[in-house]
């Protein structure tokens, strides 16, 4: 907005800190890909992702579903509060009332987000998969989506977990109520690994691809959030470009997992929108500067191997990514920019005076801490992480 001191007009209360020549005043990062229930699971390596899903994430959600939902989600607040992290798209568990339970803290947080209760029936525990298999003997049939938010900075999605997860049913139920809906939001999985990719495409005999089984389902769109993304075909990749869905680059989750190396440059090539997520647990930073930090250092890897040409991604292009590309990925036109009339969710940051030169945004993005905060404002007003 400019420099120097706030306007003498501005009321007290909208203050976000104080001021000085070592203050910056910016937009709150945004993580287009997390999981809410899965915060205390950070650090459990050694497997892939269909091992680490059944012997760590499993029942660390059925913890959640069986009355851990609520203290869970204020925990994870207040870790994403603490390092800047102002606005999210995530995913709660199966489970319906723990899932309402989530949202009414998230509710009451005030911070902005877009998340839903996932939808799976198959290939899990069975308290994960038995109120989807319940519901569809139903007559009539509940929704799989979790009921509409009271809060206006809460919005509700459809969250299939991903294929291998989910019937050919339930993943049309999901497309049939997306076409009904134009403004519902979708998000899942696709082509995290290749094990993963492998067996939803013998799973789904029909489909000409991993992309094609969503596609035949109706879920593809421009509020389709389709996490990770690293094992696909041209075809498949200018199938979500012309959908316009986006695509949720998780690079610090796709190395931890050993998934694969997201390849930006088929990205790139074929247009298709990109956003970045943190994808806690597999993601073991929940800082979106060094999620974006990941997303420079994947590329460099790309290109020091030889698999890649594309220009690598400036501090200054993440960053923008982190703010208002990943607000325009989710649909919000007013947030992740510093203009009159946006929502203020803000960062007060205190950084040293040497700091301010052609090379700020750089120095930022490698020198990440959170200690680099000294406010925070959630939709206009200040907030303290330890009270959420």
């Amino acid at each position: 907005m400019g420099e120097g001191e706030p306007p003498a007009r501005a009321k007290a209360d909208v203050r976000v800190g104080g001021g000085g020549a070592d203050w910056l005043i910016c937009p709150g990062f945004i993580d287009a890909h997390l999981h809410i229930p899965q915060f205390d699971s950070i650090g459990c390596d050694g497997m892939g992702l269909l091992e680490w899903l059944d012997r760590v994430i499993y029942p660390a959600e059925r913890w959640f579903g069986a009355g851990a939902a609520r203290t869970v989600t204020r925990l994870a607040l207040r870790r994403l509060l603490r390092e800047g992290t102002l606005g999210f798209a995530g995913y709660l568990t199966s489970h319906g009332e723990a899932t309402r339970e989530s949202i009414s803290v998230l509710e009451t947080s005030g911070v902005r987000c877009v998340v839903g209760r996932v939808a799976m029936d198959r290939e899990a525990p069975d308290d994960l998969t038995r109120e989807d298999r319940e519901r569809a003997r139903m007559t009539p049939r509940p929704s799989p989506i979790a009921p509409p938010s009271r809060s206006g900075r809460v919005e509700i999605s459809a969250n299939p977990r991903f294929a291998l997860a989910c019937s050919n049913e339930l993943l049309a139920e999901i497309g049939w109520l997306r076409r009904e809906r134009s403004d519902l939001v979708v998000q899942t999985h696709l082509a995290e690994s290749i094990p993963e990719t492998t067996r939803a495409c013998e799973w789904f005999p029909g489909a000409a691809n991993y992309t094609d089984i969503y596609d035949r389902a109706g879920l593809l769109g421009p509020r389709t959030i389709l996490a990770h993304c690293c094992h696909l075909s041209d075809g498949e990749w200018s199938r979500i470009a012309s959908s316009g869905s986006v695509v949720a680059h998780c690079p610090t989750a796709n190395v931890f997992l050993q998934s694969g190396l997201f390849d930006l440059g088929a990205a790139r090539r074929h247009g298709v929108r990109l956003a970045l997520g943190s994808d806690v647990a597999a993601g073991s930073d929940i800082a979106m500067p060094r999620v974006a930090r990941a997303m420079i250092e994947t590329a460099k890897v790309r290109a020091m191997l030889g698999l890649s040409d594309t220009p690598i991604p400036t501090p200054e292009e993440v960053w923008s990514l982190i703010t208002t590309g990943n607000a325009a990925a989710l649909g919000w036109a007013d947030a992740g920019a510093l203009r009159v009339g946006a929502g203020a969710d803000l960062l007060a940051l205190r950084i040293p005076e040497t700091w301010f030169d052609d090379r700020l945004i750089g120095r930022l993005i490698y020198n990440w801490s959170a200690s680099l905060i000294e406010s925070r404002m959630v939709g206009g007003v200040l907030i303290d992480p330890s009270t959420i």
